[in-house]
C-alpha cells in the first residue's frame, strides 16, 4: 500500500529513504532540502527566536519571491509560528487564505503565502531554539498527518545538528578563553608573584561558589576567568605602588582605584575574553554602592564580579603581606559575615561562609 505525502507524486517510502540517507550524512541544508521536496513546497527554512524576533538562519529554495533572505528578522507576533506555538493555528495550514486567523496576518499578503507548515526546534534539554518551516505560494490541499510526522523527524535532526554546532562553538570559545586567561596570569605572575598566586586562590573559591549557586558550565567558566584576571589592570600600575612595603598614600590609592578601568580596557581587546570586560571593571564594586570605579550597587554589579569580590577580600584577609600579618581564620570569617549586605553580596557571602564551614 502506498501512503501519499503532500505532493501526490511522492511516497512515504521515498521519505523514509531520504531520512535514512540524511541520518548517514546529517546537515541542516540537506534536511531543509528534503523537507522542501517531501512536502512539495517552494521553500524550507530554520529560524531562531531572538529578542522578540524570528530570525531566518538557514533557507533552502528561492526566498526572494517571499520577500526575505538569510538573516532577515520578523517580529514574532507577526508570524504564523508564534500562533502555532500558542495553539492558535495548526502546524499544517494547507490553505492559508481559507484560514481566517492565518489570512489575517500581514505576512500572508506581503509574502503571498498559500500553504504553510511549522514545528518547533527544541534542544535535548527542552530549550526552544526556533522553528522548522516550509511554505508555498500555492495551496497544498493534500498536506496531512504523514507530512507532519516527517516534518517532526527532520526537526529532530536539525535541532540535533544545531545543538552540536552550538556545543562545538562553546568548546572552542572556552578553549580560547582559557588560553587568553593563562597568558594574562603568566604576565601578572612574572611581575608580581603574590598577585598571581592570590588570583589562583580566588578563582578556586569563586568556582566553588558558582557551583554551589547552581550556575551552568559556561557561567562557572566565566566566574573562574573573571576571578583569575580580576587584577590584570595592575600591570599598568608603577612598581613603586605595586610593591610598596608600607601603607599607600591617598594619591597612590587614587591610582590603585584606576586599575579596574585599565583591566577592562585590556580585556576588551581580547576576542576570547572581551565579554568579561564589564565584570572585570566591576570587581571592586560594593553591594551598598560604596565601591569603585563606578559606584554600582546591588544587582547592578555582575554576578561574576560579586562572587570574585567576596573571594578576593577573604583571600586578602587570610594572606600575609609585607605590611601586615594575616588575620586568624575565625576573625576573617566574622568580618565576611559582618560585611554581608553592605560590602558584599549577601548571596555570595553566605555561599562562601557555608563552603568555609565545610
Amino acid at each position: 500500500m502506498r501512503i501519499e505525502t503532500a505532493d501526490s507524486g511522492r511516497t512515504a517510502s521515498g521519505g523514509l529513504f531520504q531520512i535514512s540517507e540524511l541520518a548517514q550524512q546529517p546537515s541542516i541544508e540537506r534536511a531543509l532540502s528534503a523537507v522542501r521536496e517531501l512536502l512539495g513546497m517552494d521553500i524550507a527554512y530554520a529560524t531562531e527566536f531572538a529578542d522578540g524576533n524570528q530570525v531566518f538562519r538557514f533557507i533552502e529554495g528561492e526566498p526572494i519571491s517571499f520577500g526575505f533572505s538569510t538573516g532577515h528578522a520578523l517580529p514574532l507576533d507577526q508570524t504564523y509560528c508564534q500562533k502555532i506555538l500558542e495553539g492558535r493555528l495548526s502546524n499544517l495550514i494547507p490553505d492559508v487564505r481559507a484560514d481566517e486567523r492565518a489570512s489575517a496576518l500581514s505576512i500572508t499578503e506581503a509574502a503571498n503565502v498559500g500553504a504553510f507548515a511549522s514545528v518547533p526546534l527544541r534542544f535535548s534539554d527542552g530549550r526552544l531554539f526556533g522553528t522548522l518551516c516550509a511554505a508555498s505560494h500555492d495551496r497544498k490541499p493534500n498536506l496531512g498527518y504523514r507530512d507532519l510526522q516527517f516534518l517532526l523527524v527532520f526537526a529532530r535532526m536539525v535541532a540535533d545538528q544545531l545543538e552540536r554546532e552550538q556545543l562545538e562553538r562553546s568548546v572552542q570559545s572556552l578553549e580560547l578563553q582559557a588560553t587568553a586567561a593563562g597568558a594574562l596570569i603568566a604576565a601578572v605572575e612574572s611581575r608580581d608573584a603574590y598577585t598571581g598566586e592570590h588570583s589562583q586562590r580566588v578563582a578556586e573559591q569563586a568556582v566553588a561558589i558558582a557551583l554551589r549557586l547552581g550556575l551552568d558550565e559556561s557561567q562557572v567558566m566565566d566566574v573562574r576567568h573573571v576571578a583569575l584576571i580580576h587584577d590584570i589592570g595592575k600591570l599598568a600600575m608603577p612598581d613603586t605602588i605595586l610593591n610598596k612595603p608600607g601603607p599607600l598614600t591617598d594619591a597612590e590609592w587614587e591610582q590603585v582605584r584606576l586599575h579596574p578601568i585599565a583591566g577592562e580596557t585590556l580585556i576588551k581587546a581580547l576576542p576570547g575574553l572581551a565579554h568579561l570586560a564589564a565584570a572585570v571593571r566591576a570587581e571592586h564594586e560594593r553591594w551598598d554602592g560604596g565601591g569603585y570605579p563606578d559606584g554600582l550597587a546591588g544587582e547592578q554589579i555582575p554576578l561574576a564580579s560579586r562572587i570574585t569580590f567576596v573571594c578576593d577580600a577573604y583571600e586578602a584577609m587570610v594572606s600575609d603581606r609585607s605590611y601586615r600579618r594575616a588575620l586568624p581564620l575565625p576573625l576573617a570569617r566574622e568580618r565576611l559575615a559582618e560585611g554581608s549586605g553592605s560590602q558584599f553580596c549577601p548571596t555570595a557571602a553566605r555561599a562562601l561562609l557555608d563552603i568555609l564551614a565545610g
